[in-house]
């Protein structure tokens, strides 16, 4: 009995991101379980807008915790669970929300179950949960790796190369992170910032922590030389990326955004391939070549002999010469069609 007097429910009129602007207590007891809203001051919750009638609905409260609205007569009607209703009556609300006009409210009764209190001191174990950490793990990383790849590639003037490359990728994670944060100051209500940056900067460290192991091995093993190998690892990168960053910067549902994240990289990846092999097609200077150079001793298999590197070498500039004459006969066509 003493349950049913303290009985009470709580409507929280919520934002477009979900977050609560007013709350508003009705007690409850025997004789009154019901309660209506709407504009006018006559309804037990008065709602600001122009889009809700004066007396719009009713709620009735059943003993068991069901919450049960029904429209009265309203030219709007009501929104459950995405569906509207006119003048329906008892729609029960399961998930607790509910739209009247253009208002969103959650109603929550003291038979809701809430989740675990979460502890509010920092564990070891969550540092790799905090995005402040995994962005400058991401950052250390990337400039770790970025900073070996270029040493890797013998370069004649290291240090400028290497602050080049540091402030082009600086200017391009900033551009990335700023993009996705905007959109989820727009679509979320908050900036979001370490979470996009993280995000960016641990798929950047994954990415090039692959594609020089993939890279390694292939030398090691003495594979054959895969030259689209880096656009495959990127395109699967960047479908990693984007899917993260459509979860956490929209309320796009996550089958959607696997979706998304599957048909960009396929399609931004394939046309990227499409175009850079119409180039190296047209450019007789271009020698598909890798430029990293590994100890030999990292060599797994016997290497080749000195006979064969030369006439692979000779292969290689004759196919550049015949690359060559074919590059100039069709030029000499073209002018003898244009001279005509």
């Amino acid at each position: 009995m003493n349950n049913e007097l303290n009985e009470s429910v709580l409507i929280e009129i919520l934002d477009s991101h979900g977050r609560v602007q007013m709350r508003e207590r009705i007690a409850l007891n025997a004789g009154k379980r019901t309660f209506t809203l709407g504009r006018a001051v006559a309804a037990d919750v008065t709602l600001d807008d122009a889009h809700a009638a004066a007396l719009h609905a009713t709620v009735e409260i059943t003993p068991e915790g069901s919450m049960l609205v029904s429209d009265l007569n309203s030219t709007n009607g009501i929104i459950v669970s995405g569906k509207r209703h006119r003048n329906a009556q008892s729609i029960e609300i399961s998930d607790g929300l509910l739209q009247i006009g253009r208002t969103r409210l959650r109603l929550r009764t003291t038979h809701e179950k809430l989740a675990p209190e979460k502890p509010d001191h920092l564990r070891p174990a969550s540092i790799l949960h905090d995005p402040a950490c995994l962005a400058g793990i991401g950052a250390l990383a990337g400039v770790a790796q970025l900073g070996y790849t270029t040493w890797l590639g013998v370069p004649r003037d290291l240090a400028t190369i290497l602050v080049t490359t540091l402030i082009s990728a600086i200017a391009a994670a900033s551009v990335w992170v700023a993009f996705w944060a905007l959109l989820s100051r727009m679509l979320r209500g908050e900036w979001r910032w370490l979470r996009h940056a993280a995000i960016f900067l641990g798929v950047a460290a994954v990415f090039f922590a692959i594609n020089g192991l993939l890279e390694l091995g292939w030398f090691v093993f003495s594979l054959p030389q895969w030259s689209t190998r880096a656009a495959w690892v990127g395109a699967i990168a960047l479908g990693c990326a984007l899917y993260l960053h459509l979860i956490h910067a929209s309320n796009i549902t996550a089958r959607r955004a696997a979706i998304v994240a599957c048909i960009v990289p396929a399609l931004s990846g394939g046309a990227g391939q499409w175009v850079q092999e119409r180039l190296q097609m047209r450019d007789v200077n271009y020698i598909g070549a890798s430029l990293r150079i590994y100890p030999p001793s990292l060599r797994l298999r016997a290497a080749g002999t000195a006979e064969a590197y030369f006439q692979s070498a000779t292969a290689l500039r004759e196919a550049a010469d015949k690359k060559r004459k074919s590059t100039r006969a069709d030029e000499d066509d073209s002018e003898s069609a244009d001279e005509e």
